[in-house]
């Protein structure tokens, strides 16, 4: 049997990833959202090569490059309504 992966662990833990992760429907619908797509766009503009060595820097517990990427896109007024249009999507 395979070693569990912390970060999907620490994921389940949260009531409302968890409720993400158990409909596998919902969380493909919000992947492919607009919002998600114009995140990751802005993102990859900002970050460029550096948003992957930042998700995986923060997959194995090291989230703060990450966190500043996403804080930098954030005070963008794109960046800004894409979040918000996400975390209204989340929260019905």
């Amino acid at each position: 049997m395979g070693k569990s992966d912390p970060t999907l662990e620490a994921l389940k833990k949260d009531p409302q990833a968890a409720q993400l992760l158990g409909d596998p429907a919902g969380l493909k619908a919000l992947l492919s959202s607009p919002e998600t797509q114009k995140l990751m766009s802005l993102l990859n503009q900002s970050a460029g090569d550096g948003l992957q060595a930042a998700a995986k820097a923060a997959a194995t517990g090291k989230p703060e490059a990450l966190m500043g990427l996403l804080n930098q896109v954030m005070n963008t007024q794109e960046g800004s309504q894409a979040v918000e249009g996400l975390k209204k999507k989340t929260q019905k």
